[in-house]
């Protein structure tokens, strides 16, 4: 590959934080200013086969960090999940690897931050831990992360989580038998994530007859 210089270098369009970097024979590279200023780039600048190819992998990773943001203004995402979407791309291994990494010790890629937030989310949608539990480790959060995330979220809060939801089924229930009742209510909680054993707390009082009278049963 012959030497080249470089023709122009310019801020680019929709990028006001990038550089274009304009070679002789028309490649057109995107860089951060602080990269070029750090190579000494200026018009003229005579960039070898080396230099290029150094180039080149600069401008592979601003695409892919590039990318990597616009996913994350659309919703925050786990590391192993943006890793994925980037490879999907067609970003090869090593620069996401460098990508995920630099985004992480910015803050702006924080799986803890993520886990708790997505917990918080689905609990305001009446989905209960063992969902979000699966939910999340799906986007490969570590169980650490997770299991911290569940107990900050749904500590003390299922059962009145579950009940919400049971007061919005039951009363499109009524008339049929009790244990019809008993098996689709357990249905949607169960498939909402609740555990068995706060299911089966919550249904027992939900049907029992004498609160569907006012009357509070014995203990």
């Amino acid at each position: 590959m012959p030497d080249q210089p470089v023709a122009r270098i310019r801020p680019a369009r929709r990028h006001p934080d990038l550089v274009a970097v304009t070679l002789g024979g028309g490649r057109r590279l995107l860089l951060q200013a602080g990269e070029v200023q750090g190579l000494g780039l200026i018009p003229g600048t005579v960039v070898d086969a080396a230099l290029e190819e150094r180039l080149a992998a600069l401008h592979e990773r601003t695409r892919a960090r590039e990318a990597a943001l616009r996913l994350l203004r659309y919703r925050p995402r786990s590391a192993v999940e943006l890793a994925t979407r980037l490879r999907r791309h067609g970003f090869a291994a090593e620069v996401i690897d460098g990508v995920v990494n630099e985004l992480c010790q910015k803050g702006l890629i924080d799986d803890a931050r993520f886990a708790h937030a997505w917990a918080e989310h689905r609990a305001l949608g009446q989905t209960g831990p063992l969902k979000v539990r699966a939910e999340l480790r799906a986007k490969g959060v570590a169980p650490a992360l997770i299991e911290a995330a569940i107990r900050a979220v749904f500590a003390g809060q299922e059962a009145a989580l579950a009940a919400v939801l049971i007061d919005r089924h039951v009363r499109r229930l009524h008339g049929l038998p009790p244990e019809v009742q008993l098996r689709r209510l357990a249905g949607v909680l169960l498939r909402r994530g609740f555990s068995g054993a706060v299911v089966a707390s919550l249904l027992r009082r939900a049907l029992d007859p004498r609160r569907r009278t006012g009357e509070e049963p014995s203990a």
